[in-house]
């Protein structure tokens, strides 16, 4: 249940912020800071036995939000790299506790994954027609 919800809330908070940042033209850092300030207080009130893990994974999926709309155009692309920083997230959740930049890393890494799969789809099947 844990992992389903990391995932979840990883999802609306990459599409918040970067809803927030490029389509209401916010800007990144106002985008990524609202979406963490309103995603932490609400789920330490909803979720208290994971409030903290989830606030983490809230916070980390809106640094991925802040991605370039150059590499990340439509909310197809954001979705995405929201739903990889979400496994990254639960695959990382034991390592590096308590190191400054953890998930910046773990978003930036998110978004580089992105990147390379829509090379790989526009090489693969765009080029070939």
């Amino acid at each position: 249940m844990k992992n389903i919800l990391i995932i979840i809330v990883s999802l609306i908070s990459g599409m918040s912020s970067y809803l927030i940042a490029h389509k209401l033209n916010k800007g990144t850092v106002v985008g990524s800071s609202l979406t963490s300030l309103v995603g932490a207080l609400l789920l330490l009130l909803f979720f208290p036995e994971y409030g903290l893990l989830l606030a983490s994974a809230c916070s980390c999926a809106s640094y991925a939000g802040m991605v370039s709309i150059k590499n990340a155009s439509n909310y197809l692309g954001m979705a995405a790299i929201s739903l990889i920083t979400g496994i990254i997230f639960i695959l990382a959740q034991g390592s590096y506790i308590g190191v400054g930049g953890r998930l910046g890393t773990i978003a930036g890494i998110a978004c580089l994954i992105w990147i390379g799969i829509r090379e790989i789809i526009i090489k693969v099947y765009i080029e070939r027609e």
